[in-house]
């Protein structure tokens, strides 16, 4: 083959390339993501035991946080059915608006050997009420059984 038929076979190669890629990104639609989530300005959560399934089908024994009533609501809106669990690790996504004022009101009904819970919000300005005071924030005390 010459010089110049491979030049041009070379170059009409690169631009089919050239346009099957633009075209690609074009026609591809773009990836969206959500992590779902309750939604609302009150939370009322627990911290709780209960055993929690493996993949290999034991259960293991751990502490987590849930809701302890229906939020008020899901989102994103595709979801339409109540996933908040009693106790859920990692615990809910609490989806809030920005500005608001949020309350999160929470009852601790671990074992009362486990003593006080607590839950953190690091880089949020917190205003704490009732609870115990602890070392990092008001605490919840374990409820009476």
């Amino acid at each position: 083959m010459r010089a110049t038929n491979m030049k041009s076979m070379m170059w009409k190669t690169q631009l089919v390339l050239a346009v099957t890629v633009a075209v690609a990104l074009l026609v591809t639609p773009s990836a969206k993501a959500a992590a779902p989530g309750i939604t609302g300005t009150t939370f009322n959560l627990t911290a709780q035991s209960a055993f929690i399934s493996q993949p290999d089908g034991q259960a293991v024994y751990s502490w987590g946080y849930g809701c302890s009533s229906a939020p008020s609501g899901y989102a994103p809106a595709a979801i339409s059915g109540g996933f908040c669990n009693t106790m859920q690790i990692p615990g809910p996504t609490l989806i809030v608006t920005e500005g608001k004022t949020v309350t999160i009101n929470l009852t601790n009904n671990l074992p009362t050997a486990a003593g006080n819970t607590s839950i953190l919000f690091p880089g949020f300005t917190v205003t704490a009420s009732g609870g115990v005071a602890g070392l990092l924030a008001q605490e919840a005390a374990p409820a009476a059984v």
